[in-house]
């Protein structure tokens, strides 16, 4: 058995993007992926259940991405370094935690965005698990400096801290500061890791910078509902190359898929289980 944990989890597209892979593999029999809507006082029962079930695993998802750690019995180093697990795997009552979050947004960035973030500078909106993620797997990935931009600089100064240990220049700045207009100005590739643009709001964090955006910018938005952020769509307007967060949960996917089962995820066959439910869900 496979399956998410998360409260709430009927909007997740894991399940449809999982069972589709498992189909397609043969592993169907072998394997169902389910959605477990738990909340938090019932995380530890949860996590017990995978091991009286003999299940091979679960992803993991808001909010429970930190709380999950106590419960279990090692770390993986990128999910030690970035203190949060989106993947466990159960080998026989062992149960290791994982990260696949910051792989899937590189390998999207490489795949479908055509970039290479090694030796580029590199902005990055918010400061919470996500932004741990993407930091720690741009800074593994060669990244020349990262400039973490929060509402609570403390935040944003504990990701730049997590950046630095790996050995990448970094720095943190709060949303108020001067000096943003001018660090995005500077910065190679621009990241939003927040919820500001999830559907339904039409809300941007680069509205007020806008007239900084050259044609050298891509512009990375972790939202995958809309597929085209107003932020995406801002970027667009000036001529730069945008990627949306589509690509981030496929790859963060086919990551945990190999993890689980040993074999080689069906990418193009995940992609269109996503695109279809997206559709479905009301996206464009």
């Amino acid at each position: 058995m496979l399956g998410i944990f998360g409260h709430p989890i009927a909007h997740s597209l894991s399940p449809k993007m999982h069972q589709a892979a498992l189909q397609a593999t043969g592993l169907a029999s072998e394997y169902v992926y389910l959605p477990f809507d738990v909340v938090s006082q019932d995380l530890s029962l949860a996590v017990g259940a995978l091991r009286a079930l003999h299940a091979r695993g679960v992803n993991v998802t808001i909010p429970h991405k930190e709380a999950v750690i106590p419960l279990l019995d090692q770390l993986d180093c990128q999910a030690g370094a970035i203190g949060a697990v989106n993947v466990i795997v159960n080998d026989r009552g062992w149960l290791t935690g994982y990260n696949t979050d910051g792989i899937g947004f590189i390998r999207a960035l490489k795949e479908e965005g055509g970039v290479d973030p090694g030796g580029k500078k590199i902005l990055v909106f918010g400061a919470g698990g996500a932004a741990r993620a993407v930091c720690a797997a741009l800074a593994t990935s060669g990244s020349a400096e990262i400039l973490v931009v929060n509402r609570t600089i403390d935040r944003a100064e504990s990701v730049a801290e997590m950046v630095k240990s790996l050995g990448t220049q970094a720095a943190a700045l709060p949303f108020s500061s001067g000096k943003l207009r001018e660090e995005v100005e500077k910065a190679d590739i621009i990241v939003n890791t927040t919820s500001v643009g999830l559907y339904p709001a039409g809300e941007s964090l680069l509205t007020a910078y806008q007239g900084c955006l050259k044609r050298r910018h891509l512009v990375c938005d972790i939202i995958y509902h809309p597929r085209e952020t107003l932020m995406l769509s801002q970027a667009k307007t000036y001529g730069c190359s945008t990627l949306s967060g589509m690509g981030m949960l496929l790859f963060q996917g086919v990551e945990a898929f190999k993890l689980w089962t040993g074999v080689e995820a069906p990418v193009e066959v995940m992609r269109k289980a996503l695109e279809e439910n997206l559709c479905v869900n009301g996206d464009k």
